[in-house]
């Protein structure tokens, strides 16, 4: 067994929807990232690169590399799970905590929970997606950023 654990927080910009766990959400802004920002992909990627001993998404996927412009995140968390395979694991339980002021969570809880066992070929049951808030303190609170907290167990 082995455990990862991953963050990642991007900063709010004028728009009108983000990305979690690679589905498009309506939200009162969008999220500023070299790639697509999807704050649960990112977490999830390093957890599971974490849980490997391996290097972070920033070694793999640098934002100064043209190729990683406006990216989609999926491509990040299957290039882990690959190499997770590779090494002989796979994930046992997925738990995530995004923090935001908004979109709320709750009401895309499960569709988030479906999209991430289609793209990581687990049990919807091996996955929790909770939503917290900064109870109205620093960036996170004044809604000028949104980040996410992921810790993987790989067997």
């Amino acid at each position: 067994m082995r455990v990862g654990i991953g963050y990642d927080i991007h900063r709010t910009k004028e728009g009108d929807h983000i990305y979690l766990g690679s589905r498009k959400i309506a939200a009162p802004f969008s999220l500023e990232g070299h790639s697509d920002a999807d704050v649960l992909l990112h977490a999830l990627t390093d957890a599971v690169l974490g849980a490997l001993s391996d290097f972070d998404i920033g070694h793999y996927f640098p934002p100064s590399k043209e190729e990683n412009k406006n990216r989609a995140s999926r491509d990040f968390i299957l290039f882990a799970a690959e190499r997770m395979r590779m090494r002989g694991y796979k994930i046992e339980n997925i738990d995530c905590n995004i923090i935001c002021e908004a979109p709320k969570i709750a009401p895309v809880r499960e569709e988030i929970r479906l999209a991430l066992a289609k793209l990581l070929g687990i049990t919807v049951d091996a996955i929790s997606v909770k939503g917290r808030t900064n109870e109205k303190m620093g960036a996170i609170g004044e809604g000028k950023a949104i980040a996410c907290q992921a810790i993987v167990l790989l067997g």
